[in-house]
């Protein structure tokens, strides 16, 4: 079917408030088979549109990244200047700082050591116990084998119950 067919047995399907007619009954498979066109039509409009998505995304990010590496390059030269220019002025606690009063104060602190932890696992290996955390999160799929035979009302707040199916259609290629 061209596009354009497409398009009109949507429009045949489809109300003027945008729900979708019922499939009549007593029409055989002709009638499931309208439907079952504008579905894999609509389908592959909407892959088409994520797709595009993902193009603009991508051109969208890699302009972000190229606009922090500028910012990030501009950090650093204005860190580096401060450092040793002397126009900035000494503070109380060992560092730099420039003020404009028209645009910014820059400030820039001392050079401190500053601890990186690389491999958490071999530091606690280490540290020991004490320095060690437990995160409890629910298993939820063990949970929901729990709930599942009991009723809505025996649920604890946070779960419920919800009716729902698998609709299952397998277009050809």
């Amino acid at each position: 079917m061209q596009t354009e067919d497409l398009e009109k047995t949507i429009d045949e399907i489809q109300e003027e408030s945008g729900e979708i007619k019922p499939i009549p009954k007593g029409e055989g498979m002709i009638a499931y088979r309208k439907y079952l066109w504008a579905l894999w039509f609509l389908q592959k409009k909407i892959e088409k549109i994520e797709d595009y998505k993902r193009q603009v995304i991508g051109d969208i990010d890699a302009r972000i990244v190229k606009e922090r590496q500028n910012v990030d390059r501009i950090r650093t030269a204005i860190e580096m200047a401060l450092e040793v220019d002397p126009i900035a002025e000494n503070t109380k606690v060992g560092g730099k700082k420039l003020v404009l009063p028209d645009i910014a104060s820059v400030s820039v602190s001392k050079l401190q050591d500053k601890v990186i932890i690389d491999d958490p696992d071999k530091v606690l290996d280490i540290l020991g116990e004490e320095f060690g955390k437990v995160k409890v999160s629910l298993d939820t799929t063990k949970a929901k084998d729990f709930l599942g035979d009991k009723p809505e009302s025996e649920l604890p707040d946070g779960a419920h119950k919800e009716k729902s199916r698998t609709l299952s259609i397998r277009f050809k290629r």
